[in-house]
């Protein structure tokens, strides 16, 4: 199915400014419903979409909750559950579930690390496993004239490092719904919007908030695995020369308040030295997985 996306638009341009927050409204809260549901049955491991624990699998009754590998999910069966679910569904749990165990810096999803050629490109990690998910422009518009001439991506997933599915091994199907949503986005982007929700958020959106709001509302971590963000702060003193003793003085109520260094000595410093801070993804982030592609003739 070819999705026109200006016909969409011409659909949203019609609309009063009350349907439009109606309609946001009621996905709001069906995504509040599904995200609260989430979480209390991830806290029992209990899958809030079968009502199942992760433990368990039916082979009748295929479950996102099977690409955590706590049942006996075997290779040969994720073709059953994208049968059943489309990419949308399959990113948001496997997300939301990293999450979970540590917030944002377990999805490297940065546009910066992605190929001008790639639709998608990220990797996702959960405990001891990292989901990657890829997707070229080739792959968006199919192979023409062989038997993947339909739009797809590659999905690739590793357990304790090890290969449990490879890229090359399945050309995934996007649903009519993520071609909606997929095109919507990129071709119409002003007034489109689509993400994963809040507990779904990966370090794009950490990243993408304002600088002086990453300063003010980051804590100091003394744990680099559980960094979000990577700080660098240099000071230029030489018209106005500050003493070792007033930079340890700012370090000691850093660790005592659990503000960053880097935010106290904006906030003390600013109007007397030159400050310049770089603010980066923790360096503990997942690596995006690469994908050769294959030319073909």
């Amino acid at each position: 199915m070819k999705h026109d996306t200006e016909k969409y638009r011409n659909v949203f341009e019609k609309m009063s400014s009350e349907k439009i927050e109606e309609i946001n409204r009621l996905n709001d809260e069906e995504h509040q419903r599904q995200a609260q549901a989430f979480k209390v049955g991830y806290k029992k491991d209990i899958c809030y979409l079968c009502n199942k624990p992760f433990k368990t699998i039916s082979k009748d009754d295929p479950c996102l909750h099977w690409l955590l590998r706590q049942c006996k999910f075997k290779k040969k069966d994720f073709p059953k559950i994208y049968e059943k679910y489309g990419y949308g569904s399959i990113a948001a749990f496997i997300r939301w579930c990293a999450n979970q165990e540590r917030l944002i810096s377990n999805i490297n999803d940065l546009e910066e690390e992605r190929s001008d050629r790639k639709i998608l490109s990220y990797t996702v990690k959960w405990k001891n496993i990292e989901w990657t998910f890829d997707c070229s422009k080739n792959d968006f518009e199919g192979h023409i004239g062989t038997s993947i001439d339909y739009p797809h991506y590659h999905f690739q997933m590793r357990i304790d490092g090890r290969q449990f599915i490879n890229f090359n091994e399945f050309h995934v199907p996007f649903t009519d719904q993520d071609l909606f949503v997929l095109k919507n986005t990129m071709e119409q982007s002003d007034w489109f919007k689509h993400d994963f929700g809040a507990i779904g958020s990966g370090m794009q959106d950490a990243v993408s908030v304002d600088f002086d709001d990453i300063l003010e509302h980051t804590c100091r971590s003394d744990n680099e695995e559980e960094a979000t963000y990577h700080f660098s702060t240099m000071i230029d003193a030489r018209d106005n020369p500050i003493s070792g003793e007033e930079i340890y003085q700012i370090q000691l109520e850093a660790e005592r308040t659990g503000k960053s260094f880097a935010f106290l000595a904006q906030k003390k410093l600013k109007d007397r030295v030159k400050l310049n801070t770089i603010i980066s993804p923790a360096d503990s982030i997942p690596n995006i997985a690469c994908r050769t592609e294959h030319k073909r003739r």
